[in-house]
């Protein structure tokens, strides 16, 4: 299993994915050996760190000669990956990263393509004020390079939703047949469950309903939507009654803080940062609504997780679980970009208490059917077909 993040070096949702699908797949007694990016000192049976000399593990605050030297890291993974595979000890090869593993060449390689360059451009350029000109040079340069080399390379992608099979059929040229969706999965497992949602609040100091949302600082998740609706409850004498917690950390911040100070409400929406695994899952348990306000997700595992612990989420109706989910019964559902149907959605979902309980227990049901383990048994299937049997 090769890639550029696995925790504890998380940049975004590959590394969550990357680590639970290896756990699953050890489950079913495949023997998995994992290469990425890391502090050496921490490598174990099964996972080896390799130092990185760049930028590319870095989630803020990059220099451009820390970017510049992402490419000599790329290649050095490549090198060891390449020596590894000689070997003759392994059977499959799986990229979980295409944009660092696009050069590595294997008999049975699978690739994962969580998500697109061309579909990380349409967002940075659709909507101003999620301009980020660095992020958008990479994927017009390498990013396009690095996806095309992973499928020439690879005998079978997988996409984690249809929207990024659709995109690699028209887009990239890519034969549907050698594409293959399986969707991400979630641990059915929050630490706290076993406490309510008012003691869950009170270890973080919070007395108020909580909205909460969570995601990396890049254009595809829209976080200047969210800003636009919690400005509409704002105008409509709401948001001093809630606690509003944004968590992730990402290029857009300083941008999104900037627009929460022009809307009047930097300070009463809180930027918390990256949290560790134990506060997300503390969040998700105290949150009253959890929000996804993209307008392009692979897959957000966020949504499940959200639903596993309990709480009722709004999301924008995109490909992906927000597809299957139905609107009023599992999720709350809003078209992309519609701040104001987004905040009447988090009133209705605060003060319908039938509501929220119906989208509680379906929400719960709803993620059930996505864990890590059926997502290992589809994954294991795409092995057997690219050894031949």
């Amino acid at each position: 299993m090769v890639g550029r993040e696995y925790p504890p070096y998380t940049v975004g949702g590959v590394a969550t994915h990357t680590y639970h699908l290896t756990q699953a797949l050890r489950r079913l007694g495949v023997i998995v050996d994992v290469i990425s990016f890391g502090n050496p000192a921490r490598s174990n049976d099964g996972v080896m760190f390799i130092g990185p000399r760049s930028a590319i593990i870095k989630r803020t605050n990059i220099k451009f000669g820390e970017a510049l030297a992402i490419m000599y890291d790329i290649a050095r993974l490549t090198r060891i990956v390449d020596s590894l595979l000689r070997r003759g000890d392994y059977d499959v090869v799986h990229v979980q990263e295409p944009y660092v593993g696009g050069l590595i060449r294997f008999r049975s390689k699978v690739t994962t393509i969580h998500d697109t360059s061309y579909g990380e451009v349409k967002s940075i350029f659709t909507h101003e004020v999620n301009r980020d000109w660095k992020r958008l040079g990479f994927y017009l340069g390498l990013g396009y390079f690095m996806e095309y080399s992973s499928i020439a390379t690879s005998r079978v992608i997988i996409a984690p939703s249809p929207q990024v099979k659709d995109e690699l059929v028209s887009k990239y040229g890519l034969d549907s047949h050698r594409v293959r969706v399986i969707m991400n999965g979630v641990d059915p497992n929050n630490k706290y469950l076993g406490i309510s949602k008012e003691e869950a609040k009170k270890m973080l100091s919070i007395d108020k309903p909580l909205i909460f949302t969570s995601s990396q600082h890049v254009a595809r998740k829209r976080l200047d939507v969210f800003l636009y609706a919690m400005k509409m409850l704002d105008e409509w004498g709401i948001l001093d009654k809630v606690e509003v917690r944004i968590g992730g950390n990402g290029p857009l911040r300083p941008m999104l803080e900037d627009l929460a100070r022009r809307l009047g409400i930097l300070g009463r929406v809180r930027f918390m940062g990256w949290l560790s695994r134990d506060q997300l899952e503390l969040h998700y348990r105290a949150a009253d609504v959890f929000v996804i306000s993209s307008d392009y997700e692979a897959g957000p595992i966020t949504m499940l997780e959200a639903m596993i612990a309990e709480t009722p989420v709004v999301s924008t109706r995109i490909r992906g679980f927000p597809e299957l989910a139905r609107d009023g019964v599992e999720a709350m559902l809003v078209n992309p970009g519609d701040y104001v149907a987004m905040a009447k959605a988090l009133i209705e979902v605060l003060t319908n208490e039938d509501l929220a309980r119906r989208l509680v227990r379906n929400g719960r049901e709803f993620a059930m059917r996505f864990t890590w383990d059926r997502v290992a048994e589809r994954t294991l299937g795409v092995y057997r077909e690219v050894v031949g049997g």
